[in-house]
């Protein structure tokens, strides 16, 4: 019993000597709950009156809002009216585009036929000028074909003479000094006419094709001219003599120029060929020949003044614009016509 009177008199003294912290701490509770007591009726009454702003906000958003539907309506009515003025406004637009168009219909008809006929009129007098150029390049001289028919005739004439009969049987008393028979050399001369001829309604041929005539056309040049030495070097692969197209009768012209102008009598007379594909992936077209002694001897590229040669370089700019033709005198008698022909 006395212990615990001990300890309470212990515990008594302990909140006495601690009595002015416990003091202060409840004041601190008391003012802590006035100054929320104060600030809640603060608020409470701060609060009602963002009440009352609240209602009164929320009337005019009301209002607003049925003024805003009076406008919307407002607005709705304008549009539609103005939609309505605006198809009226598009309507005459329309009225007035039919009715200038149904006015100048005429006219423009008029000038459309005139346009038309002017560009077919272009177009003819292009056509017309290409085929013109055609014509020209793709053509065989007629000196030429008059002097291997001439030719023909009197190695004809001079076999039938070469016969004799004895006893019901014919023997020939001579031979021929000539490589290719009259007749081999007359089908020549119609398979290269038909080559011309045919050349008008062909827009291109193999180079295979062009080859086999001009080789016939170096055929019944030997023949005329059995003194000449003709060399054709062609070094381009058997799939591109197939597969590479050109114009017909596009070479013929090197061919005839080096018959007309060139020195083809004498034993020493040559007409020298080479085709090939230079580095460019050009195709060259190369022919020399023997010419005339020259005393004024110049290596200057000279303007073709030929018919054939200018035909071809007429087919040339319409065909051909990236290529080049070429000629010049060469040493020693000799004359070069060159054509680098771009195929693409």
């Amino acid at each position: 019993m006395k212990k615990l009177y001990d300890k309470f008199l212990n515990e008594l003294e302990y909140l006495m000597d601690n009595a002015p912290f416990f003091l202060i701490i409840l004041a601190l509770l008391i003012l802590r709950n006035l100054y929320n007591y104060i600030i809640k009726r603060y608020y409470k009454s701060e609060n009602t009156e963002l009440e009352n702003l609240n209602n009164k906000l929320q009337e005019e958003k009301n209002l607003n809002q049925q003024k805003l539907k009076s406008y919307e309506h407002l607005e709705k009515e304008s549009l539609t009216n103005k939609n309505e003025l605006l198809k009226v406004k598009q309507e005459l637009t329309e009225t007035k585009k039919i009715y200038f168009e149904s006015l100048n219909k005429k006219e423009q008809e008029i000038a459309k036929h005139k346009e038309t006929n002017t560009h077919q009129k272009r177009t003819y007098e292009r056509y017309v000028n290409f085929k013109t150029v055609e014509a020209n390049n793709t053509r065989l001289g007629a000196h030429f074909i008059k002097n291997v028919i001439s030719q023909i005739y009197d190695d004809i004439e001079q076999t039938e003479k070469s016969y004799k009969t004895f006893l019901g049987i014919s023997f020939s008393v001579k031979n021929t000094k000539r490589k290719i028979p009259p007749i081999k050399a007359l089908k020549n001369i119609f398979k290269l006419l038909d080559y011309n001829v045919t050349a008008l309604h062909k827009e291109n041929t193999s180079l295979k094709e062009e080859l086999e005539h001009i080789h016939m056309f170096l055929d019944l040049i030997k023949y005329l001219k059995p003194n000449t030495n003709i060399q054709f070097n062609n070094t381009l692969k058997r799939e591109q003599n197939n597969t590479i197209k050109i114009k017909p009768t596009l070479f013929f012209p090197f061919v005839e120029n080096a018959l007309k102008h060139g020195n083809l009598n004498n034993k020493h007379s040559f007409i020298s060929i080479i085709l090939k594909e230079n580095e460019h992936k050009q195709l060259s077209y190369c022919l020399v020949n023997s010419a005339e002694q020259r005393l004024n001897y110049t290596t200057e590229v000279t303007t073709p003044t030929s018919f054939g040669l200018n035909a071809l370089q007429q087919l040339l700019n319409a065909y051909y614009p990236k290529s080049k033709l070429e000629h010049k005198a060469l040493p020693n008698n000799q004359y070069l016509s060159e054509l680098t022909l771009s195929l693409h």
